[in-house]
């Protein structure tokens, strides 16, 4: 009889300890997960993915497992995994307009999509795209819907007004200077030497872009006496503004569009306007645009000595005797070891592995991997006995093709992390995880 009631028991508690286990995905179909979504009253959450996209694998081994997800998307959503590349996926890919991986797409009652997001990313921040795909779909004007519709209907005038001020109101930045050009574009109603005109473009200052309608429409209007009444005060101190936040989003519409004129043009415009425009400025944001658009040669061809330099520059001996002696100290509790909270043996080694972690991704001789691998061993050597400085060393190992070595790194991590009582715990196992399984990592 106390047999029977440990087992009815036990079978209590199962839902308990499923959603203890992160998201519940649906075993059946699409259509089915969409059915019960229906029937629920819930939002479908699918989670597109490939056999061969690591971040898709991460995300499923390391933040679709943690209790805090999986607690709040078993209760708000019904989930479904989509693989694009087998069976309907390549056709609900096309249907749903998924792009990027891993895609998450969030699907209404109405078969609508009302909230996407991309790529891998943290708990907290994947738990805060869940929410707002919440609010989308209690939203008819959400950026979600709005940006679905504008996908259907790029010349609709009134639905690109309707755009722009929700992208205003909730201060995206995500394709917003696309949205303000394709208006500027469109509109048929404001007149490019009225008020409304100059009220437009203050709202939208930050997305305006060198070479644009924006642009034009300023150059045009900026000396007439029309604009100099209306630009007054406030207004005035925003056009004088604009100049300097054109260059900033000029570099990421040139990279969104794969144009080095873009490039060129805001460097000429920078310099009319007295802004900096010399060699190590273009150095430094030909060097982003060659990282954002997966030009892998031309970046290593300009970040190469740098970071050679940056390695020599540290006193390997020195960094490491001060930092052993400043954990020690901080073990016997000395005031002024309590009180540094960041010797420079952190500051350049967490500095250098920021620099690898883009840099070994476009690596491809033996040579060019030899040589990384030895500046990230300066890295763990000024670092030692850290959590995350073993974890970043073991995913440079393991991306570099010393999988074995890696796999033992992060192992010694983990235990690190485990006396260090890491909040990252559970990402560093589920980083080990893919390495013992063979599979690619994301840095």
């Amino acid at each position: 009889m106390i047999k029977k009631q440990t087992t009815l028991y036990i079978l209590l508690l199962l839902p308990f300890f499923v959603i203890a286990q992160g998201i519940h995905f649906e075993k059946g179909s699409f259509q089915d997960a969409l059915d019960k979504a229906r029937k629920e009253n819930k939002v479908l959450f699918v989670d597109g993915y490939a056999d061969w996209c690591a971040p898709c694998k991460k995300m499923a081994k390391t933040v679709f497992m943690e209790d805090e997800v999986g607690t709040y998307f078993n209760e708000h959503f019904v989930s479904y995994k989509l693989n694009i590349e087998k069976g309907n996926g390549p056709k609900l890919k096309e249907k749903y307009g998924i792009q990027g991986l891993p895609s998450y797409v969030f699907i209404d009652s109405n078969d609508e999509v009302v909230y996407r997001s991309s790529s891998a990313m943290s708990t907290e921040a994947f738990l805060n795209e869940a929410k707002a795909a919440m609010a989308s779909a209690k939203n008819p004007n959400s950026i979600a819907r709005l940006s679905e519709l504008y996908n259907k209907n790029k010349e609709d005038e009134t639905l690109l007004a309707k755009y722009l001020d929700k992208l205003l109101e909730v201060k995206s930045e995500k394709n917003y200077a696309d949205i303000l050009e394709q208006y500027l574009k469109v509109q048929k109603t404001i007149a490019d030497s009225s008020q409304a005109m100059v009220n437009l473009l203050a709202n939208h200052h930050k997305q305006i872009v060198f070479g644009g309608e924006a642009d034009r429409i300023i150059n045009e209007n900026i000396k007439t006496k029309a604009w100099k009444k209306y630009v007054r005060k406030d207004i005035r101190e925003i056009y004088q503004g604009i100049p300097k936040s054109m260059i900033t989003t000029t570099t990421e519409y040139a990279i969104v569009l794969r144009d080095t004129s873009l490039l060129e043009l805001t460097f000429k415009r920078a310099a009319e306007a007295g802004f900096r425009a010399d060699d190590a400025q273009r150095k430094r944001i030909y060097t982003y645009y060659y990282l954002k658009t997966g030009q892998g040669e031309k970046y290593k061809a300009l970040v190469h000595d740098d970071i050679a330099n940056y390695v020599s520059s540290i006193d390997k001996e020195s960094f490491r005797t001060f930092y052993l002696g400043w954990l020690q100290k901080r073990a016997e509790g000395d005031p002024e070891a309590l009180r540094m909270v960041r010797p420079n043996a952190v500051k350049y080694s967490e500095e250098l592995y920021g620099m690898l972690k883009d840099y070994v991704g476009f690596v491809n001789t033996e040579e060019e991997k030899k040589e990384a691998l030895s500046w990230m061993e300066v890295a763990y050597y000024i670092y030692p006995n850290s959590a995350e400085n073993t974890s970043n060393y073991a995913n440079i190992l393991y991306v570099l093709g010393d999988k074995d070595r890696g796999v033992e790194m992060k192992e010694e991590a983990y235990k690190l992390g485990k006396e260090e009582n890491l909040k990252r715990l559970s990402a560093i196992k589920g980083e080990l995880d893919l390495m013992k399984a063979g599979e690619d990592i994301l840095l």
